[in-house]
């Protein structure tokens, strides 16, 4: 019921939840089932790059969130980035910071999972041994220099303080293997040296991947939404995103196994050649569809979301009744049975348009209707329906880790 009850609060606030993502995913099937094969793939050791394609309002960042829940099942780790001007995707170190200041489990909560995989690692080695007389922790943490040594030296350093009760040192370690800044006290303290710079920060992530299989995770997902917005860098800024998207396709066999990346873009970031994809042709040649036919082959590089048809509208809308009924422990599929909710789309279309291609919209619409309903109110008009629709989808949605919901932006 609390699931539920999250549910409908969400989409009544023009929101994606961050639970039952799975019941509402309606006509999605094939999506997911490409996607529970490539998360199989990812925990047997693989790495792969998928690019999910749909214009605004297509479900991008809904099946950002249902990619979520898939991984969280599998008990993978996973990362969301919203990029931005503050945040493009070719300054490496700034993107890992966010890659590790987000990363979240399914046990986590709302804080980065850093110290949770930390605890887990360490778990390992009969913590509470001095490090000195501790071996197998010595050759693990010689096992991480050889990748990244600064990373080793952060983890000889928190262990040191955790033995000496020192809080305050174990927390500047994890904030230094976040990639945040940390006084120059607690670097000396913890013997750190150097910064993350863009040279080193694809290193850190291969070290921290390796770190957290030790740590006894199968997997990371890294969902980067709002990708279209490289679009918006200049020249220089632009080709250095596509450059660092182009050597994590190259790279991922070997250099990331058990991660998969996944971009969420607008068709114009893979097509418009002034800015986009197109105008970067060592990227482009890797991703663009080879195929001959219209078909879509979910298999390819670029996936592409096809919008909803009314009857999947039809029975998403059955199945955001359901859920209200039990949120609320009423009998709603009574007092707003199947034709009323067809009458509703069919009234809400002729005035707005095509409510199947903006479904948030539509899915706030109806669970103020049911609201009225179950509270014996008088239920909204037509023009209140079309009213809360495009207050809606004046708004973007982006995937936050930390919320319950998926956040709607202006």
């Amino acid at each position: 019921m609390q699931n539920d009850l999250a549910i409908i609060k969400a989409l009544k606030l023009g929101r994606v939840p961050m639970h039952g993502t799975l019941e509402l995913a309606v006509g999605r099937d094939a999506e997911i089932a490409e996607f529970q094969r490539v998360i199989d793939f990812i925990c047997a050791g693989g790495a792969d790059v998928r690019f999910l394609r749909g214009d605004y309002s297509a479900g991008k960042t809904f099946m950002c969130g249902v990619l979520r829940k898939l991984a969280f099942d599998r008990s993978l780790g996973v990362s969301i980035i919203n990029l931005s001007r503050e945040i493009p995707f070719g300054r490496r170190e700034t993107v890992l910071t966010q890659i590790l200041q987000g990363l979240r489990t399914v046990t986590s909560g709302p804080e980065s999972a850093m110290n949770e995989i930390v605890e887990q690692w360490f778990e390992r080695f009969d913590p509470g041994t001095s490090l000195e007389e501790n071996e197998p922790l010595r050759n693990a943490i010689h096992g991480v220099s050889v990748s990244d040594a600064q990373l080793a030296s952060a983890l000889r350093g928190y262990y040191r303080a955790y033995c000496d009760g020192d809080g305050e040192l174990m927390e500047g370690a994890l904030a230094f293997m976040r990639g945040e800044v940390i006084v120059p006290q607690a670097r000396s303290a913890l013997k750190l040296a150097g910064r993350m710079t863009p040279d080193n920060a694809f290193r850190r992530l291969r070290a921290f991947l390796a770190l957290a299989r030790d740590a006894g995770y199968p997997g990371l997902l890294i969902l980067i939404d709002e990708a279209e917005t490289i679009q918006r860098l200049n020249k220089s800024q632009r080709d250095a995103a596509y450059t660092a998207i182009r050597e994590i396709i190259d790279s991922c066999e070997t250099g990331f196994p058990h991660c998969l990346f996944v971009f969420a873009g607008t068709q114009e970031l893979f097509e418009k050649e002034y800015r986009g994809i197109a105008s970067y042709q060592p990227l482009y040649q890797r991703i663009k569809n080879t195929q001959a036919s219209s078909v879509r082959d979910l298999r390819q590089p670029i996936i592409r979301l096809e919008e909803l048809d009314r009857d999947a509208l039809i029975t998403v809308s059955r199945r955001v009744r359901a859920i209200h009924g039990r949120a609320y422990g009423w009998e709603a599929q009574l007092a707003l049975p199947d034709r009323l909710i067809d009458a509703l789309i069919t009234n809400v279309a002729a005035r707005f348009g095509e409510v199947r291609i903006k479904p948030r919209g539509f899915l706030k619409a109806l669970v103020d209707a049911l609201d009225a309903k179950q509270q014996g109110l008088d239920g909204p008009t037509v023009d209140d329906a079309v009213r809360s629709i495009e207050a809606v989808e004046l708004n973007d949605t982006r995937l936050d880790g930390d919320d319950d919901v998926i956040v709607a932006v202006a």
